[in-house]
């Protein structure tokens, strides 16, 4: 009878080491996909700070062209 008990918490127990292992296994795949994600997102945020400061740059020289423009058509109109 007390062979039994044993026999039951030991099976017991196995089951639980086997669900902690396997979530254990399962955490360390998920922090592996989250370092990923992190830094593919650290990446996507470069790209947009270059391609907003690009646009910055565009807008500025499209500026100035249409300010030269301005000042043509106006010394033209005179």
């Amino acid at each position: 009878m007390v062979t039994d008990l044993f026999n039951t918490l030991e099976q017991k127990l196995e089951l639980v080491l086997s669900k902690v292992n396997t979530l254990q296994e399962a955490n360390a795949a998920l922090q592996k996909t989250l370092g990923e994600k992190e830094q593919a997102l650290k990446e996507a945020e470069a790209t947009l700070a270059r391609v907003s400061q690009d646009r910055e740059t565009v807008r500025e020289r499209i500026d100035k062209i249409l300010n030269r423009l301005k000042i043509i058509d106006t010394g033209e109109s005179a």
